[in-house]
């Protein structure tokens, strides 16, 4: 019964949020149409790259005895944003990849860390990216000291983030207290008995998963993973500029694409929505390109990157909510 109303929520958000945006999406198809189709064509393949490398990222994570397919992992990055990106945030986003890692048989500890640590890498390398990015823009002389603020701001909150879960698993000794208190309050809540035992469990899966990830040298997947994620993603706009008869240089191309995508990532509106479109044609313009091409490539770029993929997440969600797998956690 959960299980359907859950659909439900997610249908209903769907149409509440998407369905006045489908002028918008309708008008981006337009523009697309009216690009050199070989490289929207590449855009669309890069694109599917990056969520490749989500899923590899996700399984590197995920250390299993039998790991499930990239393929897999970038199906439920894709429904575990879209869930997110509909409420929730990166709360909800990391909720469902730690719900749909339990109902496929992972262990608690490795399902956590599955669904945090791919969204501080993917954001860790976007804050490096946009650090290069401003780096770059002081070099052209295009430097702007609110957009130096708004993305000082942006890093803080991300290290704030990391520093928080650096912190729970390097201090081992009041990990387990802090997680008692937490779900004991929660038992309390929903008015239902604590379960010590069941949170000792669950604390020392967590910290043999991160041990086996960071100790054991397993973290140079996730990065990787990460790595490539944004960088097929970061492709895809080239090509797409490409498309318009407009190819831009690798430093031009990273001055404009970092600092949008986190701030947009830690704004509350539906997908940064606004926000990355408005500052990513600010920053391309300032950069010398035309400021009509700017926008086409742009709001081409959020179609391939944002709505389809949100799209396809929806359609998605039915799949991975009934989909289980009986994968053994490693040991």
């Amino acid at each position: 019964m959960r299980r359907y109303l859950f659909l439900l929520i997610v249908l209903g958000l769907s149409v509440y949020f998407l369905l006045p945006r489908f002028t918008q999406i309708q008008h981006a198809l337009e523009v697309a149409s009216t690009l050199k189709m070989p490289f929207v064509i590449l855009a669309l393949g890069a694109q599917v790259l990056s969520y490749l490398g989500s899923g590899y990222l996700l399984r590197a994570v995920v250390r299993l005895a039998k790991p499930f397919s990239i393929v897999e992992g970038a199906l439920l990055t894709a429904g575990a944003n879209t869930v997110g990106t509909l409420g929730g945030g990166v709360l909800g986003t990391a909720g469902m990849t730690y719900l749909w890692l339990r109902q496929r048989g992972v262990h608690a500890g490795a399902a956590g860390l599955g669904g945090w640590i791919p969204i501080f890498l993917n954001d860790a390398t976007l804050s490096i990216v946009s650090l290069l990015g401003l780096l770059t823009l002081i070099a052209l002389n295009k430097f702007s000291s609110l957009l130096a603020v708004a993305l000082v701001i942006a890093v803080l909150i991300l290290a704030v983030g990391m520093g928080t879960l650096l912190w729970s698993l390097t201090h081992r000794e009041k990990l387990l207290p802090l997680a008692m208190a937490i779900t004991n309050f929660m038992a309390r809540f929903r008015r239902k008995s604590h379960d010590p035992q069941g949170t000792e469990v669950a604390v020392g899966r967590l910290l043999k998963a991160w041990d086996a990830l960071v100790l054991k040298g397993g973290w140079r997947g996730p990065a990787a993973g990460a790595a490539l994620n944004t960088g097929f993603d970061m492709l895809t706009l080239a090509f797409l500029f490409l498309s318009a008869g407009h190819g831009v240089s690798l430093l031009v191309l990273v001055a404009g694409y970092g600092v949008p995508q986190l701030l947009g990532k830690l704004t509350v509106i539906l997908g940064g929505i606004g926000v990355v479109e408005t500052t990513m044609v600010g920053l391309y313009s300032i950069l010398g390109v035309p400021t009509a091409i700017a926008v086409v490539v742009v709001l081409v770029y959020r179609l391939i990157s944002f709505w389809l993929p949100t799209l396809a997440g929806i359609a998605l969600v039915p799949y991975l909510e009934h989909k289980k797998y009986t994968a053994l956690p490693a040991d």
